[in-house]
């Protein structure tokens, strides 16, 4: 073995598990853009079955939305993001009429855009994203923190990064910057929800 391959193994060893980016399809990403921010992740709360695509919120997923508005509004949160669906945008609503803010819609699929809207965020914003089971692991994945206890699979679909477990709606991760990378505290609000299951939908 070269030395300098041998000098690579001992950096990366020596690097915390949560630094470390996660793969995909084999291929090395690049690597993660410096976090500035404060950056608070969370999954859309319960939703309703009024709609297959875009359901409202039950009325769980109501109470958990206000939940998360008095967990975080003494928190200084400066912006809020979520993504086309109203479960998201729900989500953050109490905390958006709280704090007096507009939030920002990112589509899902543009991973890119919201990476480049939190890594150019200030030292001083704190910004709430609303995601889904799957794209949760994907930003905290791309922003350098690789999360805990998810599973592989979800309605049949499978990300590199991998899922929230379905049924767990009462998590929320708080992804602070720091010399080495961002670090993640992960946290519980509102109701407790069942253990991990594979299953439904994101």
């Amino acid at each position: 073995m070269s030395t300098s391959r041998r000098q690579f193994l001992a950096a990366t060893a020596a690097l915390p598990l949560t630094s470390l980016p996660a793969f995909a399809g084999g291929q090395e990403p690049a690597a993660a853009p410096r976090l500035k921010a404060t950056v608070i992740l969370v999954r859309h709360t319960e939703k309703a079955k009024n709609d297959p695509r875009d359901p409202d919120l039950s009325e769980a997923g109501r109470e958990r939305a206000e939940a998360f508005a008095r967990m975080f509004e003494a928190a200084g949160v400066t912006g809020l993001v979520h993504s086309e669906y109203k479960r998201t945008r729900d989500t953050l609503a109490p905390l958006a009429r709280e704090r007096e803010l507009t939030s920002e819609t990112i589509p899902a699929r543009d991973m890119d855009g919201l990476i480049a809207r939190l890594a150019g965020a200030k030292e001083t914003d704190v910004i709430a994203v609303a995601g889904h089971s799957n794209t949760i692991p994907a930003i905290a994945a791309r922003l350098g923190v690789t999360l805990r206890d998810l599973t592989e699979t979800s309605m049949n679909t499978r990300v590199p990064e991998g899922h929230l477990p379905h049924d767990a709606y009462d998590r929320v991760h708080v992804l602070t910057p720091g010399p080495k990378g961002p670090r993640a505290l992960e946290l519980r609000y509102g109701e407790p929800t069942p253990a991990a299951k594979d299953g439904e939908g994101h």
